[in-house]
C-alpha cells in the first residue's frame, strides 16, 4: 500500500486513499457509515471524481483504522496546488463587482421609473375622473330645456268644401309622437357613461320631415297639437353643442382639478 508521505500528485493521493479503503475489505457504504461521511462523498473519492476536503480525509482515514496526521500533511500541499477559481485575481474580482454594481444601479433606476410611472398613472386616473365629473355637471347645467311650443292648425285657412279637408299649421311642426320618442332616447343616454353614445345618436338620428298640413279626419276629436319645428331644431342644435363641450372638456389634458390639486412632478 502506498504511504501518504511518498505521494507527490493529487492522483497518487487519491489512489493511496482508494488502496487504504480496499485493504479494510469494507464496502464504500460501510466506510461511509463508520466515518459519518455521506455515501456519495465516499463514492466520489473512490472513483476519483471528487477531490476530498480535509475533514473528509480525516474521517475516512480514521474509519480505516489509520492515523490521519500523515494523510493531512500529504493533502495540504496538494490542495494548495489545485487551481482555485479567481484565486489571487483581484482585478477580475473588481471587474465583476463593478459590473454587478452597475447592474444593481440599473435595476434601481428601473424600479424608480416604474414607481414614478405608477404614481403618475394613479394621479392621472384621479385627474381624469375629476375632470369627467366636472364636465358632466357642467353639461347638466347647460343642457337646454325641451319646453316646446304646441302648434295648432290654422282653422281659418281650412277649405270647408273638401270632403276630406286639409288644414294648415300656423308654422311647420314635428309630430309629437316622433319628438317624444327622440326625447326619451336622449334622456336615456344623458348619463356619464351614455354621453359618447348620445353624441353618435344626435349625429345619425333624424326626425321625420316637418309637417305643414294635415287632413282633418286624421285628427282625434278634431284637435291636432304638435311641436313647433323651430323650437325643436333650436333645442337639438344647442344640445349637440353641449355634448361637444362635454367631450372636449373630458379630453382636455391641461385641465386641473377644481380644488387646485397639483399632480406629481408639477408645480402650482
Amino acid at each position: 500500500m502506498t504511504r501518504p508521505d511518498r505521494v507527490t500528485t493529487q492522483q497518487e493521493f487519491i489512489q493511496a486513499l482508494q488502496e487504504l479503503v480496499s485493504t479494510t475489505g469494507r464496502s464504500p457504504e460501510d466506510i461511509a457509515k463508520r466515518s459519518d461521511v455521506s455515501g456519495n462523498t465516499v463514492r466520489g473519492v473512490m472513483t476519483g471524481k471528487n477531490w476530498p476536503q480535509l475533514r473528509t480525509v480525516e474521517l475516512l482515514v480514521r474509519a480505516c483504522g489509520q492515523d490521519p496526521r500523515p494523510w493531512v500533511h500529504a493533502w495540504a500541499p496538494l490542495n494548495d496546488a489545485r487551481p482555485q477559481p479567481m484565486r489571487g485575481n483581484n482585478k477580475e474580482l473588481r471587474e465583476q463587482i463593478d459590473a454587478l454594481g452597475a447592474e444593481l444601479t440599473g435595476l434601481r433606476e428601473q424600479v424608480r421609473s416604474l414607481r414614478d410611472a405608477l404614481e403618475q398613472g394613479e394621479w392621472g386616473d384621479r385627474q381624469r375622473e375629476h375632470r369627467m365629473t366636472n364636465a358632466y355637471f357642467t353639461f347638466l347645467t347647460q343642457m337646454p330645456s325641451s319646453d316646446f311650443r304646441r302648434v295648432e292648425f290654422d282653422g281659418a285657412r281650412a277649405p270647408r268644401r273638401n270632403a276630406s279637408p286639409t288644414r294648415t299649421y300656423a308654422e311647420p311642426a314635428y309630430e309629437a309622437i316622433d319628438v317624444n320618442s327622440l326625447l326619451g332616447k336622449i334622456q336615456e343616454l344623458a348619463t356619464v357613461e351614455g354621453l359618447p353614445g348620445l353624441a353618435l345618436y344626435l349625429a345619425t338620428s333624424q326626425l321625420p320631415l316637418a309637417i305643414a298640413t294635415v287632413a282633418v279626419y286624421m285628427a282625434p276629436h278634431g284637435a291636432i297639437y304638435n311641436y313647433a319645428k323651430s323650437d325643436v331644431d333650436a333645442y337639438l342644435v344647442e344640445l349637440k353643442a353641449c355634448v361637444h363641450r362635454y367631450l372636449r372638456d373630458c379630453t382636455d389634458d391641461q385641465a386641473l382639478p377644481a380644488d387646485g390639486a397639483v399632480g406629481p412632478g408639477r408645480s402650482a
